[in-house]
């Protein structure tokens, strides 16, 4: 999606608001991983970086990037009423097939027979018509409802106008004969599917072709129609059937199914609107039900910010079961954390991890640098995993002992003491400057002096003296001295005297 973009429509673009909408559109569409994935210009004005960056009036802003993406190409959109509310594709083939489901469902259901045929289904019958009159010579060719279904069929099974104005030429060369009936589009039909289109569609390759031995296999909602309705679908039913699943999901669409479709009888033009409000009651009861409960509330604001687009009714009703089960934020928290730092901004990860929580789902991050480096050296000395409350302590501890060394000096100490533990070494770095060795030093075992121990004799311990102490010895002993030099000269006194 992105690369295209980048490649194709970037270097035109000279609107700042075009170009933010453009990119997180993209991003919102690719998030959902479907080819028919569509979002709602209320899923883009909740995002982030388009609720805070499109100046003073996001609405209006919004309203006119998205013209301009639109026209660009970047964005398809349809404002099918069924729907709810305009709804933006990527502009791709299986999403122009989508919307021209909806669209020409919508249009047999609200406007007259003349007005239903969708616009490429039109102007192919237009062509074919003009075709048909000039190889007839005739005046006029009144085209059919069967004519009309039948380039609606063709068109679905991927053959494109220029595949069928070839056929039209070729099943039509021969001169008609005189007196003979005006020959219709039903005598083109063998031409047309002796052979394959040239870009057959999934309908083509599922359905049309299925005596081929590389079919591809149907999908769940196409499995669960034939089961309905006792056939395979026709291209229009087809394209409806999985326009349908890919807006809604699958499962809600089979569900909708179950209430249309009986034997021989496939009301799928009232799929879309059928599902349309069933969502929006799913999504106002959701919404009714989050009100008074402040946990799921606070649950949906998380999922909001770590999205950037609200939940689903039907991720909110899993948010609601599995709030139940699991009913401590922290846990929460930390999984959409944990979902963010791993950049899978998916919920089907974040429930995952819900689930299954692994250890390192709910280990604190790093207040500064200094616990990013006692994290690592803890890791890499102590235990690999980092216990979570181990880690809270160590975050406590880094933000008033910001010096590595001492850090490293901790783990050194606590490793030639055989007490590699987080309390030892938390203690080495708590204690006070002036306090002793042997009052931090708790894990060594304390000796009785003159007791024998593994058959040595422990000589008892002296404690280093003070300066104080050493001056006054110094003091003694010059006192001694001169004490003994006076008796000296005494002694020399007397001894000449009695001589």
């Amino acid at each position: 999606m992105l690369d295209d973009f980048i490649q194709h429509a970037l270097a035109q673009i000279d609107d700042l608001a075009e170009l933010k909408v453009s990119l997180v559109a993209l991003r919102l569409l690719e998030l959902k991983e479907s080819d028919t994935a569509s979002v709602t210009a209320r899923e883009l004005a909740t995002h982030p970086a388009l609720r805070d960056g499109l100046g003073f009036a996001p609405q209006i802003t919004l309203d006119s990037a998205l013209q301009r993406a639109t026209a660009r190409g970047t964005l398809l959109r349809t404002n099918a009423e069924s729907l709810g509310e305009p709804r933006y594709f990527l502009n791709n083939e299986a999403s122009r097939r989508t919307i021209e489901a909806v669209e020409l469902a919508e249009a047999r259901r609200v406007a007259a027979k003349s007005t239903t045929t969708h616009l490429a289904t039109r102007e192919t019958l237009a062509a074919a018509m003009r075709e048909i009159e000039w190889l007839e010579a005739i005046d006029a060719y009144p085209a059919s409802p069967a004519d009309e279904q039948l380039v609606e069929e063709w068109l679905a099974q991927g053959y494109t106008n220029d595949e069928i104005m070839r056929a039209v030429r070729a099943a039509l060369s021969a001169p008609r004969p005189k007196g003979t009936p005006v020959r219709t589009l039903e005598s083109c039909v063998t031409l047309l599917t002796a052979n394959s289109p040239a870009n057959p569609s999934a309908y083509y390759r599922i359905v049309v072709n299925r005596t081929d031995a590389r079919t591809e296999p149907a999908p769940d909602e196409i499995i669960a129609f034939r089961e309905l309705a006792g056939r395979w679908p026709n291209g229009h039913e087809f394209n409806l059937v999985q326009a349908a699943a890919g807006i809604f999901g699958a499962r809600p669409a089979i569900e909708a199914m179950k209430r249309l479709i009986v034997q021989q009888h496939a009301d799928v033009d009232a799929l879309i609107p059928l599902l349309s409000e069933q969502e929006e009651a799913e999504l106002a009861l959701v919404r009714s039900r989050i009100i008074p409960d402040l946990m799921l509330r606070e649950l949906i604001q998380l999922y909001e910010l770590t999205f950037g687009l609200p939940p689903t009714s039907r991720i909110a009703q899993d948010i609601g079961t599995l709030a139940s089960e699991i009913n401590d934020l922290g846990v929460w928290r930390a999984a959409f954390q944990y979902a963010m730092s791993q950049n899978k901004r998916d919920w089907a990860y974040v429930r995952r991890l819900l689930l299954n929580p692994s250890p390192a789902l709910f280990e604190p991050q790093p207040v500064n640098e200094t616990a990013h480096f006692a994290f690592n050296e803890y890791k890499r000395r102590v235990s690999r995993v980092l216990d979570p409350s181990v880690a809270r302590e160590i975050n406590d501890v880094a933000q008033h002992v910001t010096d590595q060394s001492r850090w490293t000096y901790a783990f050194d100490r606590a490793a030639s003491a055989n007490a590699l533990n987080w309390n030892y070494i938390k203690k080495v770095l708590t204690a006070p400057p002036d306090e002793k060795a042997s009052e931090v030093k708790d894990a060594r075992r304390k000796h009785v002096p003159g007791t024998r121990q593994r058959g040595v004799t422990r000589r008892p311990q002296v404690e280093e003296s003070t300066e104080a102490e050493r001056e006054a010895a110094r003091e003694r002993a010059r006192q001694r001295i001169a004490e003994r030099a006076k008796r000296r000269a005494t002694l020399n006194g007397d001894d000449a005297n009695r001589e």
